[in-house]
């Protein structure tokens, strides 16, 4: 019988599976990392309250971030070229970088914006070395694992719980290993969504799932995290709907979502005397009530450019809350528990709405154009934008470094890019169209006509003077 040696391609075919499956794995080491800082943190039941006079930095966790920087870093990069970070967010970050020149304190905005940007790089090369099915994987099991963890210690610690030394309206709410109970919401929250759909890809038995499912209900209930309670429930909503869509008929999609937004534009008018009530009322949605008028008023004095990324809470004295409020507000709140309202004081109206579009926005159009991506994982990655986007209406997480909502959000993004990136669809159209708007040649026109002064429309008829004619007397 003849032996069949080894070819050239053959040993390198292997040489290159050797090289990917160390990358692999340094790539779930760096984003287990990752996971562990915004899950647990660097320390079980270590509470984590923050004030606006308060501004040190936590040295474990940057040198964390760091160490995982550093094995990314080290990984061999021969055999295939590591995933890019995307343009569009590359252009948000280039624009909370130039708020910063601005900044109340622009060293203490440099390092908060180079925390979130590390941990971005981090998602991006460690998603684009796993690929999507071992990313979803990695998590599942970092999930079960923080899931078992946190019914345990209900049992064997009474940490586990809120006590009587933390705030009075949450004694004896469930929050397991973590800091706080609405951190252990979104655990669990997250838990639900991502053993809820895309089931096939995790290879684990349907009873496993049940179970699962069941424990982090449970624990998600005794939590009373109210916004992940009400959100998780919006966001399997919106996944299951999204297991019967086509993205051939996407048509349809933009009419509803200008529909949907209607409707609740009118409601926000017609209802507009409750809501006015609630924000003037300081006990009203736990106390958020008193929040937001004063980041209001000040967005209303800094529309456009805001107080700088990262500039307004826990920058010490010279925080901006003090201008506007002098009560509890000031002393001891350290964000707005909105996201959105946070980003526009910060980096002002035109920052937010990039960011919206960059983070939310543009992902969920490229979602619902890509024709390959299956309807279970359409179906999770939609549920997750989702469940961040309602988060942020009452809790600051966008943009905010290691935030759980905001690298499960990150995670989200950067795997709908690199899955749509490999299907065809209608926002491959889009992106060719916004490339050719910033050709070269596009930049190569502006500049000549800015030296010749010349900014009439191409190819229009001019007079002798060097004057365009008007169409209607142009001889045909």
């Amino acid at each position: 019988m003849a032996t069949v040696l080894p070819t050239q391609h053959d040993f390198a075919a292997q040489a290159f599976e050797r090289v990917m499956r160390l990358r692999r794995l340094i790539a779930s080491v760096a984003l287990f990392i990752l996971l562990e800082l915004s899950l647990v943190g660097l320390a079980p039941y270590a509470d984590t309250v923050a004030s606006a006079t308060s501004q040190q930095g936590d040295i474990g966790r940057q040198v964390l971030i760091l160490g995982a920087l550093g094995l990314l870093m080290i990984a061999p990069s021969n055999a295939r070229p590591p995933m890019a970070v995307p343009t569009s967010i590359l252009i948000l970050l280039g624009y909370c970088l130039l708020t910063c020149l601005w900044a109340i304190e622009p060293a203490l905005a440099m390092r908060r914006l180079a925390l979130t940007t590390a941990a971005i790089w981090i998602v991006v090369r460690s998603v684009g070395d796993l690929g999507a099915v071992r990313t979803l994987n990695l998590m599942r099991i970092v999930l079960v694992v923080l899931l078992v963890a946190n019914f345990v210690s209900i049992y064997a610690t009474p940490l586990a719980k809120h006590l009587a030394t933390d705030e009075s309206s949450i004694i004896d709410d469930w929050r397991g290993v973590m800091s706080h109970k609405n951190v252990a919401g979104v655990a669990c929250s997250m838990t639900i969504l991502f053993f809820a759909f895309d089931r096939t890809s995790s290879r684990m038995p349907p009873w496993v799932h049940a179970l699962v499912l069941s424990a982090a209900t449970v624990f998600l209930a005794m939590s009373n995290a109210k916004t992940s309670i009400g959100m998780v429930v919006i966001a399997l909503a919106a996944g299951f709907a999204m297991q019967f869509y086509n993205p051939r008929h996407r048509s349809m999609a933009l009419p509803a979502g200008v529909t949907a937004t209607g409707l609740i534009v009118l409601y926000v008018f017609m209802y507009s005397g409750i809501i006015e009530r609630i924000l003037n009322d300081p006990f009203a949605l736990t106390g958020r009530g008193s929040i937001w008028p004063p980041l209001l008023e000040y967005a209303g004095d800094h529309l456009l450019t805001g107080s700088g990324f990262g500039s307004f809470w826990q920058i010490g004295d010279r925080s901006p809350i003090f201008d506007y409020s002098r009560g509890w507000v000031a002393h001891n709140i350290g964000s707005g528990h909105n996201g959105y309202l946070d980003l526009l004081v910060t980096i002002g109206l035109p920052g937010l709405i990039l960011a919206v579009t960059v983070l939310l926005v543009w992902p969920m159009i490229r979602l619902l154009c890509s024709l390959s991506i299956g309807r279970p994982r359409r179906a999770l990655l939609c549920s997750i934008l989702v469940f961040c986007a309602g988060a942020n209406m009452t809790e600051s997480t966008l943009l905010d470094r290691t935030s759980v909502v905001e690298i499960f959000l990150v995670i989200a993004v950067v795997l709908i890019h690199r899955l749509s990136d490999q299907s065809a669809g209608a926002h491959q159209h889009l992106r060719e169209r916004m490339i050719r708007l910033a050709t070269r040649n596009s930049f190569k026109a502006i500049r000549s006509r800015i030296a010749t002064g010349d900014w009439s429309r191409p190819g229009a008829v001019r007079d002798a003077a060097g004057t365009p004619e008007p169409a209607e007397d142009r001889i045909g």
